[in-house]
């Protein structure tokens, strides 16, 4: 469920589709201050807490669940209707995204100063162990976003997963350390093993040692398409493996003028997107190109989708 910033809800909100990619954090809270990122808030808890407690610094709440968004949202534009200017939460944003697109797309190398995920979800069954957030990968992709001094910190309930995180730190260009700790953060989730009778939790904390350097994911651009005659409607879309893949969904024509509609799915590394591709009379013809109004990253897979359902068109005309 995509949430759409309203009201007074807009101003921390942040649409990752419509804003300028990667974000310009100091003139998005219009102050330049450390920047720290806080990844799956879950209910916004330790999020608004940090937020209260440091109003020198900037922070940035990412969950992906729709449900929590509105929830921690409602929180947070409550407390600034009804707190004096001073208790107010100016120095907080939120986005609704996955972590790792986030981090490639979202934040320049170097502009984090600290980041927190408490109880992400260990996946414990090992079929689902590649659903994991801490990877190798994404902890590399972490280090080259963090400053010089920056430093990551990790709760978790469970120990096999703790471990598991350790092993994934290896060559991430991190100092780990590692402790026993007792419940402190006051979360849904902590509250919910602490009733269920967990009384240990265990905490990481990676601290940058050298830079891992891994550039910024472009937007890549999305090209309109022209063709003399378009099969209309016969066109049928053939899937494209491979990575990116596009699968074709649906096709809808418009009964009332000779247009067409094309709903695929476009899967990449880290993303996939449904995307709506159109093709409509012009003065040279026919137009292909990316349907106006839809929520969609400018991605290779995207550029793709556009060039085969032009290429397919094309060469079916040309067979026709």
């Amino acid at each position: 469920m995509l949430v759409k910033p309203h009201s007074v809800a807009a101003d921390f909100l942040i649409s990752h589709y419509n804003c300028q990619r990667p974000v310009d954090w100091d003139r998005q809270f219009q102050r330049k201050a450390p920047l720290d990122l806080e990844v799956g808030f879950g209910m916004g808890e330790f999020l608004i807490r940090s937020a209260r407690q440091s109003p020198e610094r900037n922070f940035v709440g990412i969950e992906y669940d729709g449900i929590r968004i509105k929830k921690t949202v409602r929180r947070i534009a409550r407390i600034n209707e009804q707190a004096s200017v001073q208790e107010r939460l100016p120095n907080i944003r939120i986005l609704q995204i996955d972590a790792q697109v986030a981090l490639e797309r979202l934040f320049r190398p170097r502009s984090v100063a600290r980041m927190a995920c408490l109880f992400p979800c260990p996946w414990p069954k090992k079929r689902h162990v590649k659903h994991r957030l801490f990877s190798r990968d994404f902890l590399r992709l972490v280090n080259s976003r963090l400053g010089s001094r920056g430093f990551l910190h990790i709760v978790t309930d469970h120990e096999p997963y703790r471990d598991w995180i350790l092993t994934q730190s290896t060559g991430a260009g991190f100092q780990s350390e590692s402790r026993v700790i007792r419940p402190g953060y006051d979360t849904k989730y902590e509250r919910k093993w602490v009733m269920a009778g967990q009384k240990k939790f265990y905490e990481l904390v990676f601290r940058k040692k050298r830079h891992i350097k891994i550039p910024l994911r472009k937007d890549a651009r999305l090209k309109k398409y022209y063709l003399k005659e378009f099969p209309h409607p016969e066109f049928c879309f053939q899937d494209r493996t491979g990575d990116p893949a596009v699968i074709f969904k649906k096709i809808v024509f418009d009964k009332t003028s000779p247009s067409m509609r094309l709903y695929l799915v476009v899967a990449e590394k880290n993303l996939t997107q449904h995307v709506r591709i159109q093709a409509l009379p012009c003065p040279q013809g026919w137009e292909i190109a990316l349907d106006e109004g839809q929520p969609v990253l400018p991605t290779p897979g995207v550029a793709r989708a556009l060039r085969e359902v032009y290429r397919q068109a094309k060469k079916k005309r040309e067979f026709a």
